[in-house]
């Protein structure tokens, strides 16, 4: 049973991963992300998950947002070089991220798991906050790199 957080734009995520950009994406099976979740002993904030239940991980631009496979590697990397920048950053106590996709250029892309807002951490930060809001929520992530992946599509024909 598919849940309501991506219920809202469905009808989008269905189209685009009918692309040919989309139609690579492989589901991730519920074992595999339970399996995950036991393993680093972290629940998968729910958008994210069901997009990978139901869908699978997208590649239609940036940020990629990471299969389980993916996140098995990526997810320890980045709580390891999330210890080094609040050692560095005077970051929010309350802010609480979770890696859910790359930038090509090295910067990881998390969803606040309090706010709900798609962050940027910028690789190699020089100025006082290394994060950048990228969307307001994971659907609205969600809506740009579908309608990417549409327009792309478009353009083939």
């Amino acid at each position: 049973m598919e849940s309501a957080a991506l219920e809202p734009i469905r009808a989008l995520l269905n189209q685009a991963y009918q692309t040919v950009m989309g139609k690579s994406c492989t589901r991730e099976s519920e074992q595999a992300i339970v399996d995950f979740e036991k393993k680093h002993n972290i629940i998968l904030p729910e958008s994210y998950r069901d997009l990978l239940l139901y869908y699978g991980a997208c590649h239609f631009g940036d940020p990629a947002l990471y299969s389980v496979q993916e996140l098995d590697w990526a997810y320890p990397a980045f709580v390891e070089a999330y210890h080094e920048y609040k050692k560095e950053y005077d970051l929010p106590e309350d802010l609480n991220p979770f890696p859910i996709g790359g930038f090509g250029e090295g910067s990881i892309a998390v969803l606040e798991r309090n706010s709900g807002k798609v962050l940027m951490l910028i690789h190699d930060y020089a100025g006082d906050y290394p994060f950048q809001e990228v969307a307001p929520h994971f659907n609205g992530l969600m809506e740009m790199l579908a309608g990417s992946a549409i327009w792309v599509q478009e353009q083939m024909k």
